[in-house]
């Protein structure tokens, strides 16, 4: 008989066990989700800062090319 009780505590340590790592999977997955939505807004916020910065490059060099030629 104690046998048998102590087999369906090994059970419910074990189910509670793998519970706790699907959840804490869940939140990992979560959480990754969320760190590259983060990157992927950061990656866009640069690119747009590049197309800014080498439009200025070009009218800069235009103006420099312009004030040379006169």
């Amino acid at each position: 008989m104690g046998g048998n009780v102590q087999l369906e505590d090994q059970s419910r340590k074990r189910e509670m066990r793998l519970q706790k790592n699907r959840e804490a999977a869940r939140e990992c997955r979560r959480k990754k989700k969320e760190y590259i939505k983060c990157l992927e807004n950061r990656v866009a916020v640069l690119e747009n800062q590049n197309k800014a910065l080498i439009e200025e490059l070009k009218s800069l060099k235009e103006l420099y090319c312009q004030q040379k030629s006169d």
